[in-house]
C-alpha cells in the first residue's frame, strides 16, 4: 500500500511538471507569435496573459488583446480571449471570446465585424510543421458594418475549413451565415422582397481551394496565406424574395495570380436585380434601357424565362461574359 501511495505521488508530481511545462510552452508560443507580428510592423497590445486548467487542460487567458495591420486594413480586438487545449495534445485548440471585433477589406470596401460569443475550434496534425487539419469559426450573432453603417446581421453564422484527406494542399471551405437580416442600406437595395414572408436573404458557399503549399506554422508565422493555385466553386448561392443568384465552376491561377477557367452564373428574375441596382445607385437610370435590352437578348439565348444562364470565361488574361469582352481579368493577390 505504501508503494502504491508513493507511486501515485510520483505520478502526480510528473503530471504536474508536464502540465506546467506544456502550459508555459503554450504561453511562450503565443507571445512569440505576437512578437513576430510586432517585428513585421503590426500594432500589438496585450495587457495580461494568465494560465490555468490543471490537471486536464492547458488554458491561457489573454486580456486586452488587440492586433492590427493598418496598411492592410486588418485588425482584431477582444477584451478577453480564452484558449484551451487538452493536456495530451495542444494542437486541438479551442478559443472563446464573449465579444470581439475585427476589420478586414472586401476589395476596396472596408468592413468591420462585431461578433458576439465567438468560438473557434482548431485541429493541427502532429509533426514539426503543424499542418492545419481543420478550423471552424462560429458565433451567436454577427454584425457586418461598412463605411456608411450597418450592412447586415447574421444569427448563428459558421465557417469551416477542412484539409482534404487526399491531398495536403487541398482545403474544403464552407460558409453558412445562418439567418440574415439586412441593414438599412441593403434594405434600400433589396426592396420589399427582404421583408416579405419568405423574403429573408439566404446565402451559402462551398468551395475547394488548392494552395501552393499546405497551411502550417510557417503560414502562421509569416502572417500570409500561400498562393492559391486552383479554386473549385461547388456552389455560391444568394437569394432574397424571388430573386436568386448562383455560381459554380473551376479556376486555376498562374504565378502572377491571373485566372484561367469558367464560372457558370445563374440569375433568377434578373429584372428585379436591375431594380435593386438602380435603387442602390449602381445602375444609372440613363443606362437602364440599354442594359435591359442586352439582358433580354441573353435571356432569349439561354431559353429560361426571366432567368439568365451565363458563362464567365477567363482566358489569356481577359474576361468574357456570354461572348461579350469585359476587359482584363483581375489578379488574385494574397492578403
Amino acid at each position: 500500500m505504501r508503494k502504491l501511495v508513493w507511486l501515485l505521488i510520483v505520478l502526480a508530481v510528473l503530471w504536474g511538471a508536464w502540465w506546467a511545462t506544456a502550459t508555459t510552452q503554450m504561453q511562450s508560443t503565443l507571445t512569440g507569435l505576437l512578437d513576430t507580428r510586432r517585428a513585421a510592423g503590426w500594432e500589438v497590445t496585450l495587457k495580461d496573459i494568465s494560465k490555468s486548467g490543471f490537471p486536464l487542460a492547458l488554458q491561457n487567458r489573454l486580456s486586452g488583446l488587440a492586433v492590427a495591420a493598418p496598411a492592410r486594413g486588418l485588425a482584431f480586438e477582444a477584451p478577453q480571449l480564452d484558449l484551451s487545449a487538452p493536456v495530451w495534445w495542444p494542437g486541438d485548440l479551442s478559443a472563446r471570446a464573449s465579444v470581439a471585433s475585427a476589420a478586414l477589406p472586401a476589395g476596396a470596401l472596408p468592413l468591420t465585424l462585431n461578433i458576439r460569443d465567438l468560438r473557434a475550434e482548431l485541429a493541427l496534425h502532429p509533426g514539426t510543421t503543424l499542418q492545419l487539419e481543420a478550423i471552424e469559426f462560429r458565433s451567436t450573432h454577427l454584425e457586418v458594418n461598412g463605411p456608411d453603417g450597418l450592412l447586415l446581421e447574421a444569427e448563428e453564422p459558421r465557417m469551416r475549413v477542412t484539409q482534404s484527406s487526399g491531398a495536403a494542399r487541398d482545403y474544403d471551405i464552407a460558409l453558412l451565415p445562418g439567418g440574415i437580416t439586412p441593414g438599412p442600406l441593403l434594405r434600400k437595395v433589396l426592396g420589399d422582397g427582404a421583408v416579405q414572408p419568405g423574403g429573408q436573404p439566404i446565402l451559402s458557399a462551398r468551395m475547394a481551394v488548392t494552395f501552393a503549399r499546405p497551411l502550417d506554422r510557417h503560414s502562421a508565422v509569416a502572417g500570409t496565406l500561400p498562393q492559391i493555385d486552383a479554386l473549385t466553386v461547388e456552389n455560391v448561392d444568394a437569394a432574397w424574395g424571388d430573386v436568386a443568384l448562383g455560381a459554380e465552376g473551376a479556376l486555376t491561377f498562374d504565378a502572377e495570380g491571373i485566372p484561367e477557367g469558367v464560372l457558370s452564373l445563374r440569375v433568377t428574375n434578373w429584372s428585379k436585380l436591375l431594380d435593386a441596382g438602380e435603387r442602390g445607385g449602381f445602375l444609372p437610370p440613363s443606362m437602364r434601357g440599354q442594359v435591359n435590352t442586352m439582358l433580354r437578348l441573353l435571356e432569349a439565348r439561354g431559353g429560361t424565362p426571366g432567368g439568365l444562364d451565363l458563362d464567365l470565361v477567363f482566358a489569356d488574361g481577359q474576361m468574357v461574359l456570354a461572348g461579350l469582352p469585359l476587359g482584363p481579368a483581375p489578379r488574385l493577390i494574397q492578403p
